[in-house]
């Protein structure tokens, strides 16, 4: 455990050497808020900061920082800890540590730059895999490749997620199931069990254009309307980071937090507050921009070789 403080405390010093060799300002925002998102697969944890008051502790610090960039500041970063309720598994606790940034007048391939870069330099040219069901060796000396969701789905498992989102059916019978499920759960299941094992042996692989349904904060992409400008990066299949161009618009904005939350009674869960401050700021004027947030913790398995994120932290 002593050696795991200390590699993260390395750690954290080389993420803030790059971004000050970048000109990024170090950011702080409030833990905790009035709202902390409306993701149908995210449960943030409530706290009572004052007799009768609710709120949640955030689950990223997204909104804030987006405030910051309509409010001037153009190349921000922040390294904070973020509470999602009732994730535990070797990958994931209930609190960890988050890496998020921010670039105006950027694009999301511009981040994924970033991303690579930031990565070759925290981690060796070579990283230890023993985790989610994988061991072996990932060589991240050579470019990283990119790849549309569309595509890799095609490669791993001849289905094309994209064309059956809007036929639930079609997408079983490709699938071969016969359950009759939402299409965002048999998406999710499928990721699981066909898409993520394949991407195991991809090696160090970011998976572009998501459907858009599954990106409520990401612009949608200008070639095609059924995807948006997120991307995932996978390590010998573990997500280390998930970025987007920014949706600026803040009337589908509040359309898609307005959805999220029907798609939240539909899962039997209670509605999350609409975030207003950050949908305010987006009538401002939030700068065509994008950002991603990367788990510092699943850095730290990867530079260290550990099995369980229990492993890292103290």
């Amino acid at each position: 455990m002593v050696g795991a403080i200390h590699h993260r405390a390395r750690l954290n010093r080389a993420i803030r050497g790059f971004f000050e060799e970048r000109d990024f300002v170090e950011v702080e925002t409030p833990y905790v808020v009035p709202a902390a998102g409306t993701d149908p697969y995210i449960d943030p944890v409530e706290v009572r900061p004052a007799r009768g008051a609710v709120a949640y502790l955030h689950t990223s610090p997204e909104f804030a920082m987006k405030e910051i960039l309509v409010d001037g500041l153009p190349r921000i970063y922040q390294l904070c800890h973020v509470w999602r309720d009732g994730e535990h598994t070797p990958l994931h606790n209930s609190e960890f540590t988050l890496l998020e940034w921010y670039r105006a007048l950027a694009g999301y391939h511009d981040i994924m730059d970033d991303v690579e870069a930031l990565v070759r330099a925290l981690l060796p040219a070579e990283v230890e895999v023993r985790v989610a069901g994988y061991e072996g060796v990932v060589d991240l000396s050579r470019p990283f490749r990119r790849i549309t969701m569309q595509q890799a789905w095609i490669e791993a498992c001849g289905i094309d997620p994209i064309a059956s989102a809007s036929d639930h059916a079609a997408l079983c019978r490709a699938a071969g199931v016969e359950r009759w499920e939402r299409w965002d759960e048999l998406f999710f299941d499928l990721m699981l069990e066909r898409a993520e094992p394949w991407l195991k042996a991809q090696g160090a692989v970011f998976v572009t254009e998501w459907p858009t349904e599954l990106a409520v904060l990401a612009r949608r992409c200008a070639h095609d309307a059924r995807v948006a400008e997120r991307f995932e990066l996978y390590v010998g299949g573990i997500e280390l980071g998930n970025g987007f161009g920014e949706l600026t618009d803040p009337v589908e904005q509040r359309a898609r937090f307005q959805a999220d939350n029907r798609e939240r009674a539909a899962l039997g869960k209670p509605p999350q507050p609409i975030p207003e401050r950050f949908l305010a700021a987006l009538e401002r004027g939030l700068p065509a921009s994008a950002g991603v947030a990367l788990g510092v913790d699943r850095l730290l398995m990867l530079a260290t070789g550990a099995r369980t994120i229990g492993d890292v932290l103290a």
